[in-house]
């Protein structure tokens, strides 16, 4: 078996879009391991309290960040391509300032909004009075957050694929757990979520800095003048936006639903899981990203082509996840215990949430393909209907099953719209996307 997944996977990176396939992964390996080391270090010296009010930190960042960043961390990308001349350096950065101002416009709007909600209305929801100023403390945050992700994914359009990965993964995890340290070593251990939250003002300062040197390089006086506007510019971040924030809810509502109706260290436990699954969603999108370039080609092309590289890649796909989720199922309870005896609470959770995900899997590429091939609207429609059935499936589950609850919900949700999107993907374009 090893034999074959090694053999199908140096098929695929000889593929011209897979060139570099080996020093992302191995980039996003090294990010995953500081952020299990991290968490590891975290569980072990940290009151679950704590631990359960950082996921719950983490989640509500990711969520409410992915409605500030309206889709401009992906589509500067798009302009990246657009304005690649050296002559159009000054261009494509004037867009890069619009979208900076957009979220900005963003950031204060949530934070207006985060303060206008009286603390009582947080406590009802919450059911503490904790909740509601972690959520302030998220809001103050926001905008560098989500400058943050708009300059690692624009290292991207200047083809530093490499600073990029470093800023995803390790960059973003290094100033924590470096806090972390230093917080053990005075004692003083209450400061995890400012510490984390803060660590995002750095990178946002360190790689603003970076791209203005940037600029500074490749800017010249013989440069165009070209102005896109921001009307341009919202058109073709919105359905990025719709879709992002899409993928950000489905792995954010079971957390807030956990918080609602258990407390903070149930959260700890559950934060654990998903992290671990973490590593299942890792091989998808890498192997994803190296065949987006070539799916939209063959696409236009060659569709008998575009089978073939879509069935290469989910064997390589399946392949892989098969292997890791039986590692990670067989040895689940170990896994969690590593993190402490307590964190064993999570192993049933942590194993419906295995099932899932690699049940998910053998549906194949299918968010690249339906973004590759201009069916983002599709998409939109497919995970906003997936976000309603995991919420009702949240608020059904979570009161009677807790962790068991939240994990069931998020399993299905994921297996079904990976097969809603198989489904339709056929019926229009009679490609077959699932492992075959």
């Amino acid at each position: 078996m090893f034999k074959k997944l090694s053999n199908q996977f140096y098929k695929l990176q000889r593929a011209s879009s897979l060139q570099g396939a080996i020093s992302v992964m191995f980039l996003r390996i090294c990010g995953i391991l500081l952020l299990f080391g991290i968490t590891f270090f975290l569980t072990n010296y940290y009151d679950p309290k704590t631990v359960g009010a950082y996921e719950f930190t983490r989640s509500s960042l990711f969520l409410i960040g992915g409605f500030v960043l309206l889709g401009t961390d992906q589509s500067i990308l798009f302009f990246s391509g657009r304005f690649a001349k050296k002559d159009q350096v000054r261009a494509l950065f004037g867009i890069y300032l619009k979208m900076v101002k957009m979220l900005l416009v963003a950031s204060l709007l949530i934070l207006f909004i985060a303060l206008l909600v009286p603390q009582s209305a947080y406590e009802v929801v919450f059911n503490d009075s904790t909740s509601g100023y972690l959520l302030i403390k998220v809001s103050f945050c926001l905008f560098f957050y989500a400058i943050t992700l708009l300059n690692t994914e624009f290292f991207r359009g200047f083809s530093l694929q490499g600073k990029s990965e470093l800023y995803r993964g390790i960059f973003k995890q290094l100033p924590f757990g470096l806090g972390l340290l230093i917080l053990l070593f005075f004692k003083n251990q209450n400061y995890v979520v400012e510490v984390f939250l803060g660590s995002f003002v750095l990178l946002a300062l360190i790689s603003s800095l970076e791209i203005f040197k940037i600029y500074r390089k490749l800017n010249t006086e013989k440069g165009v003048p070209i102005k896109v506007s921001f009307k341009t510019i919202f058109k073709s971040t919105l359905p990025i936006a719709v879709s992002s924030l899409g993928f950000y809810l489905l792995i954010s509502v079971d957390v807030l639903f956990l918080k609602i109706y258990t407390d903070f260290e149930t959260l700890a436990y559950y934060g654990i899981s998903v992290k671990i699954i973490f590593l299942i969603s890792t091989v998808v999108s890498t192997i994803s990203s190296f065949l987006a370039v070539q799916i939209a080609d063959m696409y236009v092309n060659d569709k008998t082509q575009l089978q073939q590289i879509l069935k290469n890649g989910v064997r390589a796909i399946t392949g892989f996840s098969l292997v890791l989720s039986v590692v990670l199922f067989c040895f689940s309870e170990f896994i969690l215990n590593v993190f402490g005896a307590s964190y064993t609470a999570a192993n049933e959770s942590l194993q419906i949430l295995i099932i899932g995900h690699f049940l998910s899997t053998l549906c194949g590429i299918t968010a690249v393909y339906l973004n590759m091939t201009k069916k983002q609207v599709t998409l939109q429609y497919i995970l906003i209907a997936t976000v309603l059935f995991n919420v009702f499936l949240n608020y059904i589950l979570v009161p009677k099953m807790g962790m068991k609850g939240a994990a069931i919900a998020s399993a299905l949700s994921v297996v079904l719209w990976n097969i809603c999107a198989i489904l339709i993907v056929y019926k229009k374009d009679k490609i077959v996307l699932f492992i075959h």
